[in-house]
């Protein structure tokens, strides 16, 4: 019996200590990818569905794993000295799920975490029921096997450790997205700056968006992290989009596209909770009550997301201001990043929200062809303090292409200054990649360093 207990005991917390530590936002990720509605019955979606509350989740999934080691060792008939060896299984099934990582976007499969589980406890019982015709084999050599289950256990227990997806930037986005999904702009920033690996594209969308969403786009864009990090998967340029892509379209008010590719997705992989939620919020900012009503209805048979658009109302209020324009599907091949930063740095016009989203699409791109108009157009929304990063950018297209006398505008002092120690320091040492890195302590954190910089980024 102790010994039974004590396996148990150490299988249940590795599996509590990763799925309710690390791999918590995959949990979240995953119930929001599955497709289960509570007039179907209850199958292995219903169980992989209630990861959407993480430490029921964990419970339903560690006690399923261990149901699977006890049915192996009824199934075999081994006594206690054998039961380390029933857990080369649970490990080997914990691993098939959490080893997914980005493919549980692109899997067919409506519950990857829990088939394989069940079709395992229907074999084991039949085959524990063939094999109650036979006589019990007696097994021998009692001390050597306990050793060797023991060693088995731990064997299994580090490889599927190691086999665990747990790729930092992964679960960055992930923890990213969601903050984003509730409303916590904040927390998607500092979620930002406490990221220690090269971001992603996907990362820095999300930090873009929630530094426009807290009004310090202005202030801060060009202080945090910028990177283009390879996402840790099979090659495809399709990875931003299947996480974020209708998130970010939806809060930049392009809704077409949010609506267009929460739809193909749910052709192609199935009616998730994820796509039905912005069907529903696009629908009803377009004033489509009836459309609007039916993905309601959808939502409400669902376990864990009748409440997913409780938030629409306090979103509305900022998308508004971003649909002064003609809302059509001009292409974006799926490259849903570089669509919204050229299509917002050519805009023309329109809310003061859409006037400083094209001047910081222009600066992101390195477009300063239109930097005076849409400068000069915020100017007097500013009331005489000029956001930092906005300066600094006057200041630089003022030396490169005149237009406007500096000294008329509010420049502070502090960032004139720092702009000429800048240009003394390139004009000594030059613009190569050595002293790119030289200048980064003092200028790293301005557009100028961006500007002249920071180049080879590849959005996506």
């Amino acid at each position: 019996m102790r010994q039974l207990l004590s396996y148990t005991i150490f299988f249940v917390a590795f599996a509590f200590v990763l799925l309710l530590g690390p791999l918590r936002p995959y949990l979240l990720e995953t119930a929001a990818l599955t497709p289960f509605y509570s007039d179907e019955p209850f199958t292995a979606a219903f169980f992989q569905s209630c990861f959407a509350c993480p430490w029921l989740g964990a419970c339903l999934f560690t006690g399923c794993l261990v149901v699977i080691a006890f049915l192996q060792r009824w199934t075999f008939r081994l006594n206690d000295d054998w039961f380390g060896f029933c857990w080369i299984l649970p490990f080997a099934l914990f691993a098939n799920y959490t080893r997914m990582g980005y493919l549980i976007y692109t899997t067919k499969a409506t519950a990857p975490a829990y088939t394989p589980i069940l079709w395992t406890a229907v074999i084991l019982v039949v085959l524990g029921v063939i094999l109650r015709l036979f006589p019990r084999p007696k097994w021998q050599l009692r001390k050597f096997v306990r050793w060797l289950a023991a060693v088995c256990f731990v064997i299994a227990g580090f490889v599927a450790y190691n086999h665990s997806f747990l790729d930092p930037n992964f679960l960055s986005i992930l923890r990213m997205k969601h903050a984003a999904e509730d409303g916590e702009w904040e927390r998607v920033l500092t979620l930002a700056r406490e990221n220690k690996e090269e971001p992603t594209r996907a990362q820095v969308c999300l930090t873009r968006l929630a530094l426009f969403k807290t009004g310090r786009m202005g202030d801060e864009l060009f202080t945090y992290p910028d990177g283009s990090a390879s996402y840790n998967a099979p090659e495809q340029n399709q990875w931003l989009r299947l996480m974020i892509g209708p998130l970010l379209y939806y809060h930049y008010g392009k809704l077409g596209f949010a609506y267009r590719w929460a739809m193909e997705d749910l052709v192609e992989y199935g009616e998730r909770p994820a796509y039905l939620r912005y069907l529903h919020s696009v629908a009803k900012l377009n004033g489509e009550a009836a459309l609007a009503k039916r993905y309601e209805k959808a939502l409400a048979r669902t376990l864990f997301y009748k409440g997913a658009c409780a938030r629409e109302e306090a979103e509305t209020e900022t998308i508004r201001p971003l649909l002064n324009y003609t809302d059509q599907l001009d292409g974006d091949n799926g490259l849903v990043e570089f669509y919204l930063l050229n299509s917002f740095a050519l805009s023309e016009g329109g809310s003061r929200e859409m006037v400083e989203l094209s001047l910081m699409c222009g600066l992101i791109t390195k477009n300063l062809s239109g930097f005076w108009p849409r400068f000069m157009a915020l100017l007097p929304t500013w009331q005489g303090r000029i956001p930092i990063h906005y300066q600094e950018a006057a200041l630089m297209v003022a030396q490169l292409q005149g237009g406007v006398p500096v000294p008329d505008l509010p420049i502070d002092p502090a960032v004139t200054q720092r702009f000429q120690r800048l240009v003394e320091a390139s004009a000594r040492m030059g613009d190569n990649a050595a002293n790119a890195a030289a200048l980064r302590p003092e200028f790293g954190n301005t557009y100028w360093y961006y500007y002249f910089f920071v180049e080879g980024l590849k959005t996506n």
